[in-house]
């Protein structure tokens, strides 16, 4: 019975395949979802790609001066390298000074209006923005502040559209 075993073996052959089936593409954004639960004092903000992403970056700022970035990590990739979506959730400190990247801030529900944003998806080595979106009160803020992404992909109705912008095609 060893022998018949071998033999199968012996006889098998193999087809090269893709040695990247999951990576066809670079990650481009195609939904950002925002939402500030002024009760709860937290902002989540969510970007889903198409195709794996190297994870983002969100930045929120009044000014030149006034500005947070706050890691985005992957939350949900599909397994076939389809899609992500990246995450970041922020509570909403009391005392500016108590904000920490990646888990707080110190912008309030109700300073939306008077903020700009930028969110950025990285290729999937995570070592180059591959795709951005901007919005708020001032989308060109980003071409001012030297360690931000310069983002001219502005997301329309912002405010008027409450939290969500679909960016597809």
């Amino acid at each position: 019975m060893m022998v018949w075993l071998l033999a199968c073996v012996g006889q098998a052959t193999f087809e090269p395949v893709d040695p990247d089936p999951l990576h066809k593409g670079q990650p481009v954004i195609t939904d950002v979802s925002w939402e500030c639960d002024a009760e709860d004092a937290k902002w989540t903000v969510s970007v889903r790609t198409e195709q794996w992403s190297g994870g983002g970056w969100l930045w929120m700022a009044k000014d030149e001066t006034n500005a947070e970035a706050h890691r985005m990590p992957s939350v949900k990739a599909a397994a076939d390298g389809t899609t992500d979506q990246l995450q970041v959730k922020l509570s909403v400190k009391e005392d500016w000074r108590d904000a920490k990247s990646g888990s707080s801030t110190r912008w309030l529900c109700a300073e939306t209006p008077q903020l700009s944003f930028l969110v950025t998806a990285y290729n999937t080595g995570g070592d180059k923005v591959n795709d951005c979106r901007t919005w708020g009160a001032d989308p060109t803020l980003w071409t001012r502040i030297d360690s931000a992404h310069d983002c001219t992909t502005v997301l329309e109705g912002w405010l008027d559209t409450g939290a969500s912008s679909d960016t597809g095609p």
